[in-house]
């Protein structure tokens, strides 16, 4: 079997691109033959060729309507959506040229955001693969035209990695489109630390839509609510410098600057997630959330606010061990009682150890994410998707 796998962006750091490199693992784990198309020159093109994958460079734009927040950026909106046009325009000639000469029995789009792919495989005659990972406008403000004509053509395929998403989309209750959750983490990634350090963490983005503004103005309530508040890691690239420096300044106009630590985009944010007294998922809106699992990999009590992705890892780990797997909330309030909580019983000693209230929910979630989550199964689904649609097709 060839696949030519479209890579909707370059940058490691990315929930997209870790799961697309899973994804590729498990292809050649598998014995699948592929290439990649990679959009630019970046982190997972370098990423591919120092292991040998033969990847292409074909320079494309995410398929969406630009948007705009200030008079500067309404100026622009126009140039701004032709120039992406035209460079789409002339992508799907170089993706189309790379179909024919490595002829692929599939074409597999690692999100819904791009087209490229889709013209390529109509050019070749094979099936079409989105792998649909974003609500659109509810998570990240998207418009994304041409999506759903798309993914209503015939011969495309879809794989959505939430229930909440492929039903959103209306992907549910069609033949040639299944639900499958990202693979994230390995048998050998799971440890617990009993001897946890006096911090909270948060890994992401620092972007509106992971919710990081939010916590901010929860942790400034919540330090003046305790005598000794437990220090907020922040862990985590940015490309606004002007956003960033807005946050830096809710913390210092709060009076916490001293407890908010800025760490930046870390490689070690495992060790961070393992020591951690807690990591908290404030996104607004995820689509799956990446985060969430791997820190409970990493043996961390999880705090989560009760939305999109996040709620759907929350429901499906109680009813798959028949308890809490992390401390939801939904409002504010319910953050700041939450860490408060936390502060009083680590405080107190012992908030890890065996047969702890603490312990007995990150045992719960290890579980889930063991039975959700994990690289293995994710593979076996995957190639078990291709097979179906070789063979619906033949």
């Amino acid at each position: 079997m060839k696949v030519l796998y479209i890579a909707s962006g370059t940058g490691i750091a990315g929930g997209a691109t870790k799961s697309f490199i899973s994804m590729i693992c498990q292809a050649q784990n598998h014995g699948i033959e592929f290439e990649v198309v990679c959009p630019n020159e970046n982190g997972l093109t370098q990423w591919l060729r120092d292991r040998d994958i033969k990847v292409h460079v074909v320079h494309f734009r995410h398929v969406r309507l630009p948007y705009f927040n200030t008079l500067s950026e309404k100026i622009k909106w126009l140039p701004r959506l032709v120039h992406d046009f035209w460079i789409n325009f002339r992508a799907r000639s170089g993706v189309k040229r790379i179909a024919k000469e490595f002829s692929p029995d599939l074409v597999h789009e690692n999100s819904s955001v791009i087209n490229v792919g889709y013209y390529a495989s109509k050019a070749i005659g094979v099936p079409d693969i989105v792998h649909i990972r974003e609500y659109g406008y509810l998570d990240f403000r998207l418009i994304l035209p041409g999506r759903k004509s798309r993914l209503k053509s015939p011969h495309v395929s879809s794989i959505s990695i939430t229930k909440d998403i492929q039903r959103h989309l209306h992907q549910d209750s069609k033949d040639n489109a299944i639900q499958i959750y990202d693979g994230i983490v390995r048998s050998s990634d799971f440890w617990i630390n009993e001897d946890k350090q006096r911090w909270f963490l948060y890994a992401g983005r620092i972007e509106p839509a992971k919710g990081i503004e939010d916590l901010l103005h929860a942790y400034v309530e919540y330090a003046k609510s305790v005598d000794n508040p437990i220090p907020l890691y922040v862990c985590g690239g940015c490309d606004d410098p002007a956003y960033l420096e807005s946050m830096k300044s809710i913390a210092v106009q709060g009076g916490v600057d001293s407890k908010v630590v800025w760490l930046g985009e870390r490689a070690d944010v495992a060790d961070f997630m393992y020591n951690a007294a807690a990591t908290i998922i404030p996104s607004r809106f995820e689509g799956l959330g990446r985060v969430m699992p791997e820190a409970m990999a990493n043996g961390s009590l999880c705090v989560a606010r009760y939305t999109g992705g996040t709620k759907e890892q929350l429901d499906n780990g109680l009813e798959f061990t028949g308890a809490p797997i992390a401390i939801a909330y939904e409002e504010k309030s319910q953050l700041i009682e939450a860490l408060v909580n936390i502060t009083e019983i680590f405080d107190n000693g012992g908030a890890f150890v065996p047969g702890s209230e603490f312990r007995n929910m990150i045992n719960r979630a290890q579980s889930s994410v063991k039975e959700f989550f994990s690289e293995e199964s994710f593979g076996n689904k995957i190639i078990n998707y291709y097979n179906k649609i070789l063979g619906d097709k033949k």
